[in-house]
């Protein structure tokens, strides 16, 4: 790696991690830091940015110029100007006779990424400034829709104190933030949300060096989650709406033949919804849908089957999958169209609101949403003794754990199996 010598010092970018861990994981990406040596006088500082080893030039220790990497020209400005203003800085303590000091340094690059203007009265990083560098940092490696629950957190974080610093989070600290959220009238795995990003962010600033203190990571300081009411739907269910008439209802059919396909796919909405003629398939005489998918970013191959066919082949639909729809309009009309057909068997939901328990008696159908689509495609093959593993190579779930977590009747089915062993007088 190639390195920019002076007089007085040398300054050069790196990897947090090593070059050698990062090259088994090129597609990792890594934070990228500041190292000045000066004789004895060493000190790294962080540059907010990350990269990876496969987009990183070692030889001009800048990010290189590829089509995917939407932010590289702010990245190099911003590592220029780093070094440029670092060497004016030297260059004007040397001509003045001045002593170069490791804290002299960091503060005049604090100057120029404006972190001096959130210091804490003890020189340290403030809370929320790190939050910032947190959300650039992750502005793309993360989907928009975690990006946003990010964001939520801080604007909570803010609305109940906003003056932290890393030394306030202890355990009155999350007592009273529950407490907050929970008069908010948050419901428990929201308010589960808001501490699991909230320790991520910690985590975070702890591997930078801005924070000591862990209490954080104490069992005290737990992501609260409960286990909500969720539904499945049954074959004879999923028939009843299929086979529905929906003419003179062009929205609510659109909106059934998206859920239908994933109901038989397992697939994620943002998977299943908006599949085209670019997703066919054909091996050995089998029809697939080849699905790259989002969450996890694996290839699976969906089979293409009858009910699937079905509604590619209505004359609205012309022999392909049907146009993509906005979500939230996907799960007002399936409603619709389980109100339509009589999917209204009454179904006791119970959740913790405002730190209470609700529970409340509403039809089937108005728990229908497009998750329910891959809750009922992986409790159906279940039911029908198709094995986890290959559930989960279509459904995504990483561990059997959430598998059954997701499905919620492997107790029910347990005991079916059971009762049908012929131990019981049936």
């Amino acid at each position: 790696m190639s390195v920019i010598e002076r007089t007085k010092g040398t300054i050069r970018f790196a990897f947090k991690e090593s070059l050698k861990s990062l090259s088994k994981t090129p597609n990792q990406s890594s934070l990228i830091y500041l190292h000045f040596s000066y004789g004895k006088k060493r000190f790294k500082y962080s540059t907010g940015y990350s990269c990876s080893f496969n987009d990183w030039d070692l030889q001009k220790q800048r990010v290189r110029n590829k089509a995917h990497i939407l932010n590289r020209g702010e990245i190099n400005d911003y590592l220029n100007r780093l070094e440029s203003e670092l060497k004016k800085e030297l260059t004007r303590l040397d001509s003045l006779g001045i002593p170069i000091t490791i804290e002299g340094l960091k503060s005049k690059l604090d100057q120029i990424t404006s972190k001096s203007e959130s210091k804490e009265d003890d020189g340290t990083v403030a809370f929320y400034q790190y939050y910032d560098v947190f959300l650039k940092r992750n502005e793309n490696r993360l989907k928009p829709i975690t990006l946003r629950s990010y964001r939520q957190t801080r604007r909570l974080l803010k609305e109940f104190n906003t003056k932290l610093n890393f030394d306030d989070f202890d355990y009155d600290f999350y007592d009273d933030f529950v407490q907050f959220l929970q008069e908010d009238g948050k419901k428990a795995n929201t308010v589960g949300k808001h501490i699991k990003n909230l320790k991520a962010v910690l985590r975070s600033a702890t591997n930078d060096g801005h924070n000591q203190n862990l209490i954080f990571t104490s069992r005290h300081f737990k992501v609260i989650s409960e286990l909500t009411t969720a539904i499945y739907l049954n074959e004879d269910e999923l028939e009843k709406i299929r086979t529905l008439d929906l003419s003179g209802f062009p929205n609510w059919d659109r909106a059934r033949d998206i859920f239908i396909i994933g109901c038989y796919t397992g697939q994620r909405v943002s998977d299943y919804n908006g599949l085209t003629d670019n997703n066919f398939h054909e091996s050995e005489g089998i029809r697939f849908f080849r699905i790259h998918q989002q969450k996890t970013g694996k290839e699976v191959f969906c089979p293409i089957t009858k009910e699937i066919d079905y509604i590619i082949n209505k004359t609205v639909n012309n022999g392909l999958p049907p146009k993509k729809m906005n979500e939230q309009d996907i799960n007002e009309f399936i409603k619709e169209v389980g109100r339509k057909a009589s999917i209204d068997e009454i179904i006791t939901t119970k959740f913790t609101k405002g730190g209470k328990l609700v529970s409340k008696n509403l039809p089937k159908y108005q728990l229908i949403a497009t998750h329910t689509a891959r809750r009922s495609f992986c409790t159906n093959m279940y039911k029908k003794g198709m094995s986890t593993y290959e559930i989960m190579h279509f459904s995504g779930h990483s561990t059997e754990k959430e598998f059954y977590k997701y499905i919620r009747i492997e107790k029910e089915q347990r005991a079916v199996n059971i009762a049908k062993s012929g131990y019981f007088n049936l």
